[in-house]
């Protein structure tokens, strides 16, 4: 069976089509990308412009005129934070399940986690010892913690990159109250939250979502070396790098080591955001996980696909979108 997974998030749309016969490895026999962007038409009050969903609807459609008949089995989509927790949501998500041909869904921030814990504990390869998963998206932060194949502890913080930049980073190049202010704003909100993972055993802690992967790229980097693909995002490399993130403009951004031009105007907030997770679990540096959320989903449509009979399979994969999917 070929499942098409369709992800609407802050910066762009993707459609992949899986093949869910592949077995333990699945991975994409297609894939076509096109920019929603957004994280960049969202207002201060959450709601996206008209322009913003205009523009999102248009992304989903290439991604279907794409596809074409290519797309042979179930079309699973969602949307990630900036659909989910758009104030106009509900119109959002309409408008997007008419631009798709099916129902856009999306998952609670603790169920978005728990998938990206599962996809790096099959990545990790190692079951009963301690794993940590970092994750910073557009409009929220996880952090999960536990030794088996799903989490013991999972935290969601409002601290995602987009949200961050939206809510304290207006001016762009910021000044120096916005930058105190995002500082005071995630040390409040990390570090009570996420006390309980002070307590226990952290085992690997592991980094999950672009944001912290271009943030590797840079803290690894210097003004004379690239470091193109990094294993690892040490806070220590990190830090210098924030004071220079704030005195940049995002066109000046977009040129550092490793930092796309998407995401260029919220790196500064989602530097600041893994410094303060950090700190609050008390970890000096993540190692880089390459699969996320996505895999984690596949991951599972893989598992519900083997476990049911032949006959029953697209029933299994109706019932789990369901159950993911609200």
């Amino acid at each position: 069976m070929r499942l098409g997974l369709l992800d609407i998030g802050s910066t762009a749309a993707r459609l992949e089509l899986v093949d869910l016969d592949r077995g333990r490895l699945p991975r994409a026999s297609w894939s076509h990308k096109a920019r929603t962007r957004l994280a960049e038409h969202t207002r201060a009050d959450g709601s996206v412009t008209e322009e913003g969903m205009a523009r999102a609807v248009r992304a989903v459609e290439d991604c279907m005129r794409a596809v074409g008949t290519e797309l042979s089995g179930p079309l699973v989509a969602f949307g990630t934070a900036a659909v989910r927790d758009a104030t106009n949501g509900a119109e959002l998500r309409d408008r997007l399940s008419t631009a798709a041909g099916t129902r856009i869904g999306s998952m609670t921030p603790h169920a978005e986690a728990a998938l990206c814990y599962h996809a790096a504990r099959r990545w990790h390869g190692k079951y009963g010892t301690p794993l940590t998963t970092v994750d910073i998206g557009g409009g929220t932060a996880e952090v999960a913690t536990g030794s088996g194949q799903i989490p013991e502890q999972v935290v969601s913080l409002p601290m995602g990159a987009a949200r961050l930049t939206r809510e304290y980073l207006p001016t762009d190049p910021p000044p120096a109250e916005q930058v105190e202010a995002l500082h005071a704003a995630v040390e409040r909100i990390a570090r009570p939250a996420l006390t309980p993972f002070t307590t226990v055993d952290l085992g690997q802690p592991v980094a999950q979502s672009k944001v912290l992967r271009q943030l590797a790229v840079l803290a690894a980097s210097s003004d004379e070396r690239l470091v193109r693909h990094p294993d690892h995002l040490a806070r220590e490399n990190l830090k210098r790098w924030i004071p220079r993130l704030a005195a940049l403009g995002q066109a000046e951004r977009a040129k550092l080591p490793g930092v796309s031009r998407s995401r260029a105007r919220r790196i500064l907030a989602g530097a600041v955001a893994a410094d303060a997770l950090l700190r609050a679990i008390g970890v000096d540096e993540l190692d880089l996980c390459p699969w996320g959320l996505r895999e984690g989903l596949v991951f599972r449509f893989v598992e519900v696909y083997e476990q049911a009979g032949r006959r029953a399979r697209a029933d299994a994969i109706r019932e789990l979108t369901d159950e993911m999917f609200a």
